[in-house]
């Protein structure tokens, strides 16, 4: 039975997506990295972590510096960001359940926030932010460890293979949805737990679960 959810915020609860290409002209501009053009940025989500970085001619050792300069590029338009269809419903249902709900995100506390406070949602035990974009098991850690989690009653919900990586390391129960940055095959092929398409699917999973 699943007793604690925790969610990936950008592409996975919110639609960041939409303000995508907006912030990676931003950012590939700014540090001279290869950019495609918007009618080719789509096919971004079909290839695999690895890939994504060969193609931009990208050195994780930037890593640090984009995050920081993608979060402020994104709090010039977080107040424009909207939810995914059904999915305020789905966490008021969840925080209704009973089920200990947290966020941990690359993204900035503060980012989020704007947010939650915007659609009022106030179901989360703790936000945390500014996760490492290839190592977001370090937080995990720490999250599990304050709160005395049981992995077996744990779920991982997330829209990248970076996710699924993550949760790996560490035996998390992870499940990938399919509306966020990164393409159905491409998360199949990293083999999450679960693989779920859309918000009512996701619903029947945590419920039910």
């Amino acid at each position: 039975m699943i007793k604690t959810i925790i969610f990936d915020f950008d592409g996975t609860i919110a639609n960041t997506k939409a303000f995508a290409y907006q912030v990676y002209s931003n950012i590939t501009n700014q540090y001279g990295i290869k950019q495609f053009p918007e009618e080719e940025f789509d096919h971004l989500k079909t290839l695999s972590l690895v890939d994504k970085f060969r193609v931009h001619d990208l050195s994780v050792f930037k890593l640090p510096k984009i995050a920081r300069r993608v979060r402020k590029a994104i709090s010039l338009v977080m107040h424009e960001i909207k939810p995914y269809e059904g999915m305020i419903e789905l966490l008021n249902a969840l925080n209704d359940a009973g089920i200990k709900l947290f966020i941990v995100s690359s993204n900035s506390v503060k980012n989020i926030e704007v947010f939650t406070n915007q659609y009022e949602v106030d179901v989360f035990e703790k936000i945390y932010g500014r996760a490492k974009y290839l190592k977001k098991e370090k937080i995990l850690k720490k999250l599990i460890k304050n709160y005395d989690l049981n992995l077996d009653e744990t779920l991982y919900i997330g829209d990248e293979t970076r996710d699924i990586v993550s949760c790996k390391r560490m035996d998390l129960p992870v499940a990938s949805v399919t509306w966020g940055f990164d393409d159905k095959e491409v998360l199949e092929a990293e083999k999450p737990d679960f693989l779920v398409e859309n918000v009512e699917n996701l619903k029947k999973l945590l419920i039910q679960a």
